[in-house]
């Protein structure tokens, strides 16, 4: 046990001088690393320019001795023990080669060595990967030079690493970038860095500290260890006696009542947490004071003092006497409490005082009654037993309702009043609930005992004081009248599940039988068909005989329906003429289409309409559950489809569903919603992709690629809705929105780059049938202000052949508005050459399946040769799409193709990346040019 009182000065005090220690060590350690690095630093220059001054000297030498020879083999007859390294001579404007000694033969041209003799006298420079030490030495005669050359091999830097006690001194290209590492730069004769020499850092302060931190804290440790131990005993024997007081201290304070003691003056000398909490203050607070000075209702508080003050008096203590004291909000408290006289330390008599707070109780014993009351005068039968069935309480709505008496019903079982109102089904049930689910709550229709029987809303539900889990003790019974609310309720079910006008079910109550049989279907695993039929042509007699006529001819329609079918089977009618049938449980599809063909038959019988026979016919579409779906919606849907297929059929017959309807009816009916909110909203966006000009190395223009941004699925790519508008027509909107948002955003480009772009779009075959496709895009170019002949329509190959005369005429008058045309997707159609000589194109765009497969495929490749050596012939530009690797483009380069585009420079980006993405283009195009010209 530690007292920190007597732990805390002392661990401070230690832990700074351990602190302190440990700095200074740190200090030092620093201090004699930052002196050695300096160190090393001059030694390591100083190395190089003895070695600098020694090929120095050894050059004047080999110069004094040079004069005194021949010029004739001057070079030869130097010994080798004068020098280490290379000697170079020049004379008569020529270099010639000694020997190496020591050092590798350097074949070096006269162009290096030149510079080096005319105005320095030693130096370095780097050659060959090596950075090698030079001297030169002027000759006696006019024109005539001395030059020896050594490397900085390892040899001379093991030489000077010796003395350092270095490891792995290295001459490199870079300085190398490491915490323990440092670099001298290295200069030639001209100034220019040719190379670091790097060394590993001498830290002989760091070492110390490593050597001397470990036998440091150890003593430390030790000096800490033994003062501990004299704290820790000190430390116990106070916290021994501390503990002592504190003791009787929390006992006092875990007692939930008040307990306080008061002297003969009035003042508390004692007072437990419950106490203060109840004048909202602390215990030390309230020592000193009077109950009149800690709250505002003193006056009442004091009351209480004369009975305290009589108990010191007289000695006699007073146990569960009922007070009523204010808190300090005022709230009346109710209070039983026992007062004791007893001596405090000082010898005084005072009263010892425990109080406890029975306000609660009271108010529970007052909330009991006044629910035993309500009980009593509820409008609902209550019943309470006891856990073994005993009738023990009933209320007088019970009586009333059952007919009994209290006295009747007291000490009988619920059991034997349940035998006599339910039968052995209804208890069976109960009781199972009962054991399952420990309550139970339902409907019962029951008779009463004066006659008639009327329906009762019943719950039976346990009572246990005790915890969860427990046998319950106690059962109560609550029924409540609801006969009334069943009659509104039967009246009400009728309006709501049945047809009005035929008596039929309608569409709710048909669903929910359908459900049902949907369940029994693939429990069971048994067949049922669901038709579904209108009756053809309706509201034309409606309309020419009236709609009295037209209900007659309704309610006629459901009673033959109704005699087609089993009694088993639903009848239904939807709404309108629309009418529906259930068959449950038959052997095979046969059987349904046995029932349609017994419907028509039926309804083609003459119906008397007021003075007319009238004859009607039927189309019946008809659906199998479980196998078709699983839904009433969808089974519904099925079969609605499949009555619209009988309707095209010629009407009057009847048609089965096939998942094909479903699957295209669903996706045109969801897409064609969505496009048409989409193109309302104006969800669609536009992607850009970069056409580059191969013989000038630019990006020229630009595709525009719509996108949908869905507001639940996000970007969706064109290929998952184009078909779609295409066939709805609504591609015509979509294409004009497309070719206006691409327009503004162009010429808003050019203005910005200041670059002459040009916006490729594409063209629907259903644009090119619209009569009006020429005038809507004059006006879009009026509006956007794009010059027409920066605006470039692509059609595809197919479609301008499968409409070739008229799509002449519309492509002339396209080019005389001032666009370029391009055919898109060439060599996938079938195109005649005698027509494209016709056509006013301007290029022709190879499909990507042609592209992708270089240079895997000859044939892909001789196709794009040949098309682009016929569109040179005919002055027409050719375009590439789907460059994806360098030799694809490299292969469209060689055969002259005009224009590229694809992911190997960039996909399609928004138009907010455009111009970024147009530069860093330019950048790749002018790096691979250059890389193209230095191979060539």
């Amino acid at each position: 046990m530690w007292s920190f009182r007597i732990l805390g000065p002392f661990l401070a005090i230690s832990l700074s001088s351990i602190i302190a220690l440990i700095v200074l060590l740190l200090i030092t350690g620093r201090d004699m690393d930052h002196r050695a690095t300096a160190a090393a630093q001059d030694y390591l220059i100083g190395a190089l320019e003895t070695a600098q001054r020694q090929l120095a000297n050894d050059a004047q030498k080999i110069a004094t001795l040079a004069n005194s020879m021949p010029d004739k083999r001057v070079l030869q007859r130097i010994p080798h023990q004068l020098y280490q390294g290379c000697i170079w001579w020049r004379h008569q404007d020529r270099w010639q080669s000694g020997d190496c000694t020591g050092s590798p033969h350097i074949s070096t041209p006269p162009a290096l060595l030149t510079p080096l003799t005319q105005a320095h006298r030693m130096g370095l420079m780097r050659h060959q990967n090596t950075v090698w030490l030079f001297a030169t030495q002027p000759m006696a005669k006019p024109g005539e030079a001395l030059l020896m050359i050594a490397p900085i091999d390892n040899e001379l830097l093991a030489r000077w690493a010796t003395p350092l006690a270095l490891q792995h001194l290295q001459i490199t290209p870079n300085p190398v970038n490491a915490a323990d590492t440092a670099s001298i730069e290295l200069h030639n004769y001209q100034g220019q860095a040719i190379g670091y020499l790097t060394y590993p850092l001498p830290l002989p302060g760091k070492a110390l500290v490593k050597a001397a931190l470990f036998p440091l804290l150890v003593v430390i440790a030790l000096i800490l260890l033994i003062a501990l131990l004299m704290a820790r005993k000190l430390s116990q024997l106070m916290r021994s006696r501390e503990q002592s007081e504190s003791r009787l201290r929390q006992v006092i304070d875990l007692v939930p009542h008040m307990i306080y003691a008061r002297s003969l003056s009035g003042q508390f000398i004692l007072a437990n947490q419950a106490t203060a909490r109840f004048f909202q203050s602390t215990p030390e607070a309230m020592l000193g004071h009077t109950a009149a000075e800690l709250s505002s209702h003193g006056d009442i508080l004091e009351s209480t003092w004369a009975s305290e003050r009589t108990v010191i008096e007289s000695g006699q203590a007073l146990y569960m006497q009922e007070e009523q004291l204010p808190d300090r909000q005022g709230q009346m408290h109710q209070w039983q409490s026992s007062k004791l006289r007893f001596t405090d330390q000082a010898g005084e008599a005072a009263v010892l005082s425990i109080a406890i707070d029975v306000t609660e109780q009271r108010a529970q014993a007052q909330q009991l009654q006044l629910m035993s009351t309500a009980l009593e005068r509820s409008g609902s039968a209550v019943m309470l037993t006891a856990g073994s069935g005993e009738i023990l309480y009933i209320n007088e709505r019970f009586t009333q309702q059952f007919g009994y008496s209290t006295d009747e019903l007291l000490g009988h079982s619920l059991m034997e009043l349940m035998r006599h109102y339910l039968c052995a089904e209804q208890r069976t049930q109960i009781l199972r609930t009962m054991s399952k689910q420990g309550q139970w709550r339902g409907e019962l229709s029951v008779p009463h005992r004066r006659g008639g029987r009327f329906w009762l809303m019943v719950s039976i539900a346990p009572l246990s004081i005790e915890a969860k889990g427990s046998t319950p003790e106690h059962f109560v019974v609550v029924a409540e009248d609801i006969t009334e609310l069943k009659q509104a309720h039967q009246k009400m079910e009728n309006l709501a599940f049945y047809d009005t006008l035929t008596g039929l079910e309608n569409r709710r109550l048909f669903k929910e039988r359908l459900q049902q049989a949907i369940r029994d279907a693939s429990r069971y695993e048994h067949l049922s068909a669901l038709l579904y039929l209108d009756l053809d042509r309706f509201k034309r007699i409606n309309d020419t005989l009236g709609h009295d006529a037209g209900d007659q001819l309704l309610m006629t329609t459901a009673k033959r329906l109704k005699t087609c079918v089993r009694e088993a089977d639903s009848v239904a009618r939807l709404g309108g003429d629309e009418f529906t049938i259930l068959l449950h449980r038959i052997r095979a599809p046969e059987v349904a289409a046995h029932v349609a063909n017994k419907i028509i038959k039926a309804l083609a019988a003459p119906i008397q309409l007021g003075q007319q026979n009238i004859i009607v016919t039927t189309s019946i579409g008809i659906t199998l559950l479980p196998q078709d779906s699983d839904t009433p919606t969808g089974l519904l849907k099925n079969a609605d489809l499949a009555m619209y297929r009988a309707k095209q059929e010629g009407r009057n017959n009847y048609q089965f569903f096939t998942p094909e309807m479903n699957t295209r009816a669903s996706h045109l009916l969801r897409l064609e919603t969505e496009l048409r909110d989409a193109l309302e909203q104006r969800h669609f966006t536009l992607h850009y992709q970069p056409q580059i000009h191969l013989k000038t190395g630019k990006v020229r223009g630009f595709e525009a690629l719509v996108r949908w941004n869905h507001p639940q699925h996000g970007m969706i790519p064109p290929l998952d809705f184009i078909s779609v508008a295409e066939e709805t027509g609504q591609i015509v909107e979509l294409g004009y929105q497309v070719l206006e948002q691409a327009c503004r955003e162009i010429k808003q480009l050019r203005e910005t780059s200041k670059q002459p772009y040009y916006v490729a779009v594409n063209l629907s075959p259903r644009q090119l049938r619209d009569p009006g496709l020429v005038h809507s895009i004059a006006q879009i170019l009026e509006r956007t202000g794009l010059p027409a002949r920066k605006l470039e329509l692509e059609i595809t190959e197919t479609a301008l052949m499968e409409q070739i005369d008229q799509s002449l005429a519309l492509l002339h008058d396209l080019e005389a508005l001032g666009v370029t045309l391009s055919i898109d997707d060439f060599g996938t159609g079938y195109s005649s050459l005698s027509y494209l000589k016709q056509l006013p194109v301007h290029s022709l765009k190879i499909d990507r399946s042609f592209v992708q497969d270089i240079p895997a495929d000859p044939d892909d490749m001789a196709i794009i040769a040949a098309v682009t050596a016929m569109a040179q012939k005919l002055n027409i530009e050719v375009v590439a799409e789907g460059l994806e690797t360098e030799q694809q483009f490299h292969y469209l380069r060689y055969n002259h193709c005009t224009l590229v585009q694809g992911y190997f420079f960039s996909p399609p980006v928004p138009f907010d990346q455009l111009e970024e993405t147009s530069i860093k283009i330019q950048q790749t195009l002018t790096e691979m040019t250059q890389a193209i010209e230095y191979n060539d």
